[in-house]
């Protein structure tokens, strides 16, 4: 399986500033982890949706709580947006989603 060049694709780039990897391996990686999360937390496609049909990584797509994430086993770090959290929103946490509500968090912030 290929995948296309996903350099200079400034709809995928999470605009990953630190070096440590190009910027269609950085995409790679955000995209991955939003669509992967989106399938831990509905592998059924009948989970969680808001009113507007968003799932818990849409609604804090493109959104950064950290400008860096360690993500891995390995202590390798990442800039991957956050997931939508109701719990943290109910508690008027978290940090805000482009529709400026409180309720994204990292992916390490999950109780």
């Amino acid at each position: 399986m290929r995948f296309f060049d996903l350099d200079g694709d400034s709809g995928c780039d999470p605009e990953d500033t630190s070096g440590l990897h190009s910027e269609g391996l950085s995409a790679l990686a955000n995209v991955t982890g939003h669509e992967l999360t989106e399938s831990r937390t509905d592998p059924r496609g009948s989970a969680w949706f808001d009113d507007v049909g968003s799932e818990i990584g849409d609604k804090c797509a493109w959104t950064f709580g950290t400008p860096l994430l360690e993500f891995t086993t390995n202590a390798t770090f990442w800039k991957i947006q956050g997931n939508w959290s109701n719990a943290h929103y109910n508690a008027g946490t978290g940090y805000a989603n482009l529709s400026g509500e409180f309720g994204c968090i990292d992916g390490g912030d999950y109780p």
